[in-house]
């Protein structure tokens, strides 16, 4: 090992984690790691850049002593499970099946993408819920990949909905209500809701309809056809005669 190297590469590390922070330094920052069996160094870091960024970075920096380094991005357990609920909720393909979520496609999603953070509440507390749901259950503070991915290909997203506080529109409310006797198993994985005039029938045809269901039902009525009209009558009475009780 050179001696001079391992400076000017530990020097540049720390370089990099200042320039490229945000974040960075909550995991530790960029470090410079030597492999003697392999006779290579590695900077390592966790989520933060992409590799590209950091490799082109190191060249511009100081190209002599990045020659021949190699480069290693890990994902922390919220990146991971930022990146396995959006494969979720936005397949890259579009088919009946099913999304099977796999930690190799997790780290395919987020290569690409420098500093994943939830850019939604919504994301924010899925993400959150996830982690918490996996470390409860192993009774210890770490979710690995293969977890996260077993966990939300078993039980889906739906099921941590609404115990996460997300507010969830009236197609939403709907569809965490009716899905199951609907069959509609892409709301539990996916997050995807029913058609609108679908969830409107279920809820007049249902007698047992909440005052939340048909307040939701009604605020679909905007965008439902006019053939729709006597039955937001129907609604709003069944409504007002709650109300009175």
């Amino acid at each position: 090992m050179n001696s001079d190297r391992a400076i000017r590469l530990r020097r540049l590390a720390h370089t990099l984690t200042e320039r490229f922070d945000p974040g960075l330094r909550r995991h530790g920052g960029i470090e410079a790691e030597w492999s003697g069996s392999a006779h290579s160094w590695t900077f390592v870091w966790t989520d933060g850049p992409t590799v590209a960024q950091v490799q082109t970075t190191c060249q511009q920096s100081d190209p002599q002593a990045s020659r021949g380094l190699r480069y290693v991005r890990t994902f922390s357990e919220d990146a991971v499970a930022l990146g396995a609920i959006r494969l979720m909720v936005h397949p890259a393909t579009n088919t009946s099946r099913r999304t099977v979520l796999r930690p190799t496609d997790v780290e395919q999603l987020l290569r690409d993408e420098p500093f994943p953070v939830p850019r939604t509440n919504r994301e924010r507390a899925l993400v959150y819920a996830v982690v918490y749901e996996i470390h409860d259950a192993h009774h210890r503070n770490q979710a690995r990949a293969e977890e996260i991915c077993e966990f939300i290909n078993q039980y889906g997203l739906a099921v941590l909905l609404r115990r996460c506080g997300a507010e969830l529109s009236p197609v939403e409310v709907l569809t965490a209500h009716y899905a199951a006797s609907h069959a509609h198993p892409a709301w539990r994985y996916q997050l995807s809701p029913m058609d609108a005039d679908v969830l409107f029938r279920a809820v007049r045809e249902d007698p047992r309809a909440s005052v939340e269901q048909i307040t939701a039902a009604l605020a679909l009525l905007p965008g439902l056809p006019a053939e729709f009209t006597e039955g937001g009558d129907e609604l709003r009475a069944r409504l007002e005669t709650s109300s009175q009780r």
